[in-house]
């Protein structure tokens, strides 16, 4: 199987500059929400219409990036 109506688009959540990646195969709409800094994927969400699998994968994101801390890194002292 293909992938197809594939699409991409940069936005930021939670202060986290982030990528999401729709795409289709099969059946099945898929989106994945990953870091811009490090290319890690956040979170992803799989279900039969583009927009709920959009809604499952930015919860799940939306719910890690809040739990996760910023440590504010200082040079030289």
């Amino acid at each position: 199987m293909r992938a197809e109506a594939w699409s991409a688009e940069e936005l930021e959540l939670e202060g986290w500059a982030i990528k999401i990646t729709s795409y289709q195969i099969g059946e099945a709409f898929l989106t994945e929400v990953e870091s811009r800094a490090s290319g890690v994927t956040i979170a992803r969400g799989i279900a039969p219409t583009k927009e709920d699998s959009r809604r499952e994968a930015f919860a799940a994101a939306a719910r890690r990036l809040l739990r996760t801390r910023r440590i504010e890194l200082t040079v030289g002292g």
